[in-house]
C-alpha cells in the first residue's frame, strides 16, 4: 500500500522553500530587472519610432509645399518666358515689315529711275530715227552740230507735248 511519511513532506515543503527563495534571489529578481530593462527599451523604441513618424511626416509635407511651389514659380517663369517671346515676336514682326517697305521704296525708285532711262533713250532714238527720216525726205544732210540742235527742239517739243 501505499505510505506515506510527513516528515518527508516537511522536508520537500522546506527544499521548495529554499529552493524558491534562492531562485527569487538570484533568479528572478535578475530575470524581473532584464525584463524591466527590456520594456523600457520597448517604450523608448515606440518613442523614438513615433518622433521619428511625426518628423517623416512634417518633412513630407515640407517637400510637397516645395514641389508645388516649384510648380508655381515654373508656371511664373514660362508664362514670363511666353510674354517675352511674344514680345521678341512683335519686335522682329515690325522690324521685317520696315525692312520690307524700305525694300519695296528702293526697288520702287529703282525701277522708276530705269524706266526714265528707257524713256530717255527711247526719245533720243525716236529722235534719231526721226532726224534719219527727214534727211532722207528733205534730201540733204546737215552737220552733227545743227542735227543735235534739231534733236534738241524736238524733244523739248515732244515733252512739252505730254
Amino acid at each position: 500500500m501505499f505510505h506515506v511519511d510527513v516528515s518527508y513532506i516537511i522536508i520537500s515543503m522546506i527544499n521548495i522553500l529554499v529552493l524558491f527563495l534562492f531562485l527569487k534571489v538570484f533568479l528572478f529578481q535578475r530575470v524581473g530587472a532584464v525584463i524591466e530593462e527590456r520594456q523600457r527599451t520597448i517604450e523608448r523604441s515606440l518613442q523614438d519610432a513615433d518622433l521619428k513618424k511625426t518628423e517623416a511626416y512634417q518633412l513630407k509635407q515640407d517637400y510637397e509645399n516645395d514641389l508645388k511651389q516649384a510648380g508655381n514659380q515654373a508656371g511664373i517663369i514660362l508664362k514670363e518666358a511666353k510674354e517675352r517671346a511674344e514680345i521678341e515676336y512683335v519686335t522682329i514682326l515690325s522690324e521685317a515689315k520696315k525692312e520690307a517697305a524700305k525694300t519695296m521704296e528702293e526697288s520702287r525708285k529703282a525701277i522708276e529711275l530705269e524706266r526714265e532711262k528707257s524713256v530717255e533713250m527711247a526719245k533720243s532714238e525716236i529722235a534719231s530715227v526721226a532726224l534719219l527720216a527727214a534727211s532722207k525726205v528733205v534730201g540733204k544732210n546737215v552737220d552733227d552740230d545743227t542735227n543735235q540742235q534739231y534733236l534738241g527742239d524736238f524733244l523739248k517739243e515732244v515733252g512739252a507735248a505730254k
